[in-house]
């Protein structure tokens, strides 16, 4: 196939995003039946959400060296089958009466699954970049990041509802997954064409530490990575202890959680695309700095919630979706314009695994931080938890005001890829 429309080539790199999503999302809102079925604590509990994403640091910053050397589809190809493999790995985890031989295999399963999936962001977000004039490219970020919201509506529940038809079996919410990342991967080897446009810009012979030693030289480049640090910390600190908190503490049934995500999930769907043209039209900081300082208000209420009618609890929780998502939007749209096109795939890679040590550590920080008395006990600390995810959501926001973009000069076809 010589040609692929945008649309078609964004929606292929939304479901890489769906389901790699999915993969991880799932393992909040059971992190409650998690700590059950495994007889672990919080933080052993945190220790098991940071394995996929310390092994995705470690793919990641591998793949600094090598992404721009690639065929973009030939990189996201082996990639992508090596993330379907792991997850469908974690769906065969056997269940035995050892708790703890569980639990080291089902974190085994995680790492393994994080060295595949952890470059596929920074994989779509080169395509993205690469395919898309930046004049439309909050749009395009728009419709790709709408995975984080069909995920939350559609693959959370799912699997949800898979785990209560199979009797609390956790295994199959990641059966599922496979599945369909297995169906998606044939969509990517047959469909989408080579892409090579990074490789005729005359930078085919760079040095492989190239990315790292522009990136030291950088201010910009630093203060970007370290602006996409701040944002993780500024919102995994806080997601993984929601689920727990919310059935501890707010007094939630595990049967309720999956309205969190439906009701988030909707509302994101309707707000990603419309944030995304927003960017468009205002610009990527204007847009990034409204949603960053609206996001402190939910981040406040999500981490002092006391008991409240579900009504009023999916209002705070629609609104911390539509905020933490929303000003990721632009946030990634601004990272594609700090690099030159020729060394996108690495520093993206470079960002990916950053971000993926970020997410891990503030998953140990928060569960280092939380502490819980027993099974069934309120957590505490979590409070702490919020102020500290604030903080770091206000470095980003200073840190945004000195970001600088480069021209962006890809050749690129307005409808189509080829």
């Amino acid at each position: 196939m010589k040609n692929l429309s945008e649309g078609a080539l964004l929606a292929i790199l939304a479901a890489v995003q769906f389901t790699n999503i999915v993969d991880f999302m799932i393992m909040m809102p059971l992190g409650d039946l998690f700590q059950r079925e495994l007889g672990i604590q919080p933080f052993q509990y945190s220790i098991l959400v940071s394995a996929y994403p310390l092994a995705a640091f470690l793919s990641s910053l591998f793949g600094v060296f090598f992404l721009d050397k690639f065929d973009r589809k030939k990189a996201l190809t082996v990639a992508y089958l090596g993330f379907a493999l792991g997850t469908l790995s974690s769906a065969f985890v056997p269940n035995t009466d050892n708790e703890s031989l569980n639990y080291i295999l089902f974190v085994g399963t995680r790492f393994f699954t994080g060295l595949s999936g952890g470059i596929l962001g920074a994989l779509v977000l080169s395509i993205i970049g690469d395919a898309i004039p930046l004049e439309r490219r909050g749009k395009a970020m728009g419709v790709v990041m709408m995975a984080f919201s069909l995920a939350a509506i559609i693959g959370v529940p799912m699997g949800l509802i898979l785990v209560e038809w199979f009797d609390g079996n956790w295994h199959a919410p990641f059966l599922m997954v496979g599945g369909l990342a297995s169906l998606v991967w044939l969509f990517i080897f047959f469909k989408i064409p080579p892409l090579r446009a990074h490789l005729e810009t005359g930078n085919l012979k760079a040095h492989p530490f190239e990315t790292i030693q522009l990136a030291l030289k950088s201010p910009n480049q630093q203060k970007a990575l370290l602006f996409m640090v701040m944002l993780v910390f500024g919102q995994f600190t806080v997601i993984p202890f929601i689920t727990p908190y919310m059935i501890n503490n707010v007094g939630l049934a595990q049967d309720q959680i999956i309205y969190i995500y439906l009701v988030g999930g909707a509302c994101t769907v309707i707000s990603s695309p419309l944030i995304g043209r927003l960017v468009d039209r205002f610009g990527r900081k204007p847009v990034f700095f409204f949603m960053a300082f609206g996001s402190i208000v939910p981040l406040l209420l999500t981490t002092n919630l006391w008991p409240l009618p579900l009504y009023l609890v999916l209002c705070v929780s629609a609104s911390f979706f539509i905020f933490i998502s929303g000003r990721n939007i632009p946030a990634n749209t601004m990272l594609t314009a700090v690099v030159k096109p020729q060394n996108r795939g690495g520093f993206m890679s470079l960002n990916s695994s950053c971000m993926s040590l970020a997410s891990g550590a503030a998953s140990l920080i928060s569960g280092s931080i939380i502490v819980q008395g027993g099974e069934g006990e309120p957590l505490q600390n979590y409070h702490w938890v919020g102020y500290l995810a604030i903080g770091f959501s206000l470095i980003a926001v200073l840190l945004a005001t000195q970001l600088k973009e480069l021209p962006q000069n890809l050749p690129v076809q307005p409808k189509s890829v080829e």
